[in-house]
């Protein structure tokens, strides 16, 4: 909030759920949109709808995996574009840490933890 003058993001994304999805919407702007989608943290997020209505703000859902099954087709021309940023070298994901396939099990507790950025991959 201080970095947007108290008035709160436009846009936020969440793949957490649980806590942070209140924590989100106590940082939305008015008119704002909240979108959830996944729920990393195991847990439910609770909203109160007078919180959204009354501030005229609105909260999406979205999953990958539904809109695969339900309209694949919606995806191809941003599948499309994603490759091609990847092939172009315009993005990247760096690699945290390449494990040989005798540690797999170490690849995953790190995992896990959530403590790395980037791919983990393991060396076969």
């Amino acid at each position: 909030m201080n970095l947007l003058n108290y008035q709160g993001a436009n846009v936020i994304f969440d793949s957490v759920a649980g806590e942070v999805t209140s924590r989100s919407l106590d940082c939305l702007a008015l008119y704002g949109t909240l979108v959830q989608f996944g729920s990393s943290s195991g847990k439910a997020g609770t909203i109160k709808t007078s919180d959204v209505h009354s501030s005229c703000r609105n909260i999406k859902g979205f999953s990958l995996g539904t809109t695969r099954k339900h309209n694949r087709s919606r995806l191809a021309s941003v599948a499309a574009k994603v490759l091609e940023l990847f092939a172009s070298k315009k993005v990247s994901i760096p690699v945290a840490q390449v494990f040989d396939l005798k540690d797999a099990a170490k690849a995953h507790k790190l995992i896990e933890s959530r403590n790395y950025e980037g791919k983990v991959l393991i060396k076969i």
